[in-house]
């Protein structure tokens, strides 16, 4: 049998301190549950004032190739870092668009962008689904 004892060194919203939550009986099979309960139970308690808008923008913290390149392989992908600071909201990718241009033409991406990270920092990966290697006037 397993015993969870969950606490924070936050104040409630009177300013004293909340005593941790203890859960016994806990399973494998019932685990996650508890633990988001016990943590919901905890946030509750906690003042959490006072907020402020998250003015900051994320920003790209690293381009794989660099920006500096004016000429790069046909074999390399391409890999573009965003981070945001915290504390903040995160980064939402849920109206993202990724724009190449070619010098000549702009080509809507954001369809075979791969995204792996988490809402404070995400990696963007774009593999180029056609390496034309020769060029024919």
């Amino acid at each position: 049998m397993w015993t969870l004892e969950i606490g924070t060194t936050h104040p409630d919203i009177n300013g004293n301190d909340i005593s941790p939550a203890r859960v016994h009986r806990i399973s494998v099979d019932n685990l996650d549950e508890i633990i988001e309960n016990s943590v919901a139970s905890l946030c509750a308690q906690i003042d959490w004032s006072p907020l402020v808008d998250d003015t900051t923008a994320p920003y790209v913290s690293e381009t794989i190739p660099d920006n500096g390149d004016t000429e790069t392989n046909i074999g390399t992908d391409v890999f573009i870092t965003i981070k945001d600071m915290l504390p903040s909201a995160g980064i939402d990718l849920s109206n993202m668009k990724v724009f190449l241009n070619n010098g000549t033409q702009t080509f809507d991406i954001t369809s075979e962008i791969d995204v792996v990270g988490d809402p404070y920092e995400y990696e963007l990966r774009w593999s180029p689904p056609l390496r034309v290697y020769d060029r024919y006037e």
